[in-house]
């Protein structure tokens, strides 16, 4: 046997599945990651993933159950609050109408325990840490040398960019380069709430808590680890957070002033998920891909993950679509492995171009309504009204749902019941905004 080179650029979530998939089929990989270890960095909050595509690609790679032991589903409950502090939505009290029935079956699990459960699941030495990639050169015979800081790996059959937003294989497929969503955020965390905070714990409640005001929002989310992670999130220029004065390296005045400046007449318990967080403090401009963003095939390199189809995170569905690419990816290239399996030198890049463009297709159409919910969730966040337009929204989804279920006669009168004076309170609710 002697299977294709394959290098992949990046360990996050979607390069780690892909690795496991494919050496969970006998076809090796290396990893390539700039990283210097797997301690370098916090892997930030928590990630919800969805039963249709990340724990699809988690049950394939032999992982669930694995996944279900460290998975919190509780974290998937809901808050909502107005700037003024009032109550429209509180799933820990079953108050209000809830979210439709697409966003649930989707339990938290903290990004380093899934990190960990997919780095663990792999062989020892696939990931070659401390690789920052510069380029990536195609050579005369279709291979691939990878250009990295101080060494260069040649003679690579397949090159697949895990690699982010910023992806260096991306830009050997295309010159597009992600622009500003409109959008930054200061992104702050409160360690051990439940003890050091307990009146934020308490407002947070078991999952996520949103305050949406107009064009701006603070939206917190408890994670597995006790620590509450924050984002003040609002509309301005990108460069704002470089031109606004404001000294981020000052934590206690910046968060001050982010809230002074653009949150000063919202209740206290709102601005006190920033002001009393702690001194780590990030400020993150948003970017993104065109909708629809597409390259033209080149044989043995593509891209998965935020590379392929960098979106904001207001739908949520980052993470799941890139460990839906892995998994697509994978069995695309498995699929032809009885092609070169009986061969003693590889050479069947015809077979793998076929594989790599069948994956793309079906990408390229997926990860594009994933990028257009994506905004219209931006805009939900993000609107001119505030939180009672994203009840609104929830209401008008979940209407949907019961309407659909009914005509099947899948709901239970009883049920039918509490479904009209559901649908009943989200039209109050819509009458209340565009009075």
């Amino acid at each position: 046997m002697s299977p294709p080179r394959i290098a992949i650029i990046g360990a996050g979530p979607a390069g780690l599945v892909l690795a496991r998939l494919l050496q969970h089929n006998s076809i090796p990989c290396t990893i390539y990651e700039k990283e210097k270890d797997r301690h370098a960095r916090t892997q930030g909050g928590s990630l919800d993933l969805h039963e249709d595509s990340a724990q699809l690609a988690l049950k394939e790679a032999g992982l669930y159950e694995d996944f279900l032991r460290l998975a919190y589903p509780d974290g998937e409950v809901l808050k909502i609050y107005t700037p003024e502090g009032k109550v429209l939505l509180d799933e820990n009290e079953k108050f209000g109408v809830g979210r439709p029935e697409q966003m649930k079956n989707r339990p938290e699990i903290e990004r380093d325990k899934l990190r960990s459960l997919l780095l663990d699941s792999l062989d020892p030495k696939t990931v070659q840490w401390g690789r920052k990639l510069l380029r990536v050169e195609e050579t005369s015979d279709n291979r691939y040398n990878l250009h990295f800081e101080g060494i260069t790996e040649t003679g690579f059959d397949v090159v697949v960019g895990a690699d982010g937003a910023w992806s260096k294989v991306r830009s050997l497929l295309s010159d597009t380069r992600p622009f500003y969503a409109g959008v930054t955020g200061l992104d702050v965390t409160i360690v051990d709430a439940d003890s050091r905070r307990p009146a934020e714990a308490k407002r947070v409640g078991g999952g996520m808590c949103l305050t949406i005001g107009k064009d701006r929002g603070i939206l917190a989310q408890r994670n597995g680890n006790r620590s509450i992670r924050t984002y003040a999130f609002v509309r301005c220029p990108e460069f704002w957070h470089q031109e606004c004065g404001i000294d981020w390296t000052q934590p206690e005045a910046a968060k001050r002033a982010m809230i002074d400046t653009h949150y000063s007449n919202w209740d206290q318990g709102s601005k006190d998920m920033i002001l009393k967080a702690d001194d780590d403090i990030v400020v993150r401009p948003m970017y993104m891909l065109p909708i629809g963003f597409k390259w033209e095939h080149r044989t043995g390199a593509t891209c998965i993950g935020d590379a392929a189809h960098l979106m904001c995170p207001f739908a949520g569905v980052g993470v799941n679509v890139g460990m839906l690419d892995a998994l697509q990816c994978a069995r695309a290239i498995i699929a032809r492995k009885p092609e070169w399996d009986h061969l003693a030198t590889f050479g069947e890049k015809q077979s793998l171009a076929a594989a790599i463009a069948e994956y793309e297709e079906e990408m390229f159409a997926r990860s594009a309504k994933d990028a257009a919910k994506t905004m219209e969730y931006q805009n939900v966040f993000f609107n001119p009204v505030g939180a009672e337009y994203m009840v609104e929204y929830f209401g008008n989804i979940k209407a949907k749902e019961e309407a659909a279920a009914s005509d099947k006669g899948l709901l239970r009168p009883e049920a039918q019941g509490a479904a009209a004076d559901e649908i009943k309170a989200a039209a109050e609710i819509q009458l209340d905004v565009h009075a």
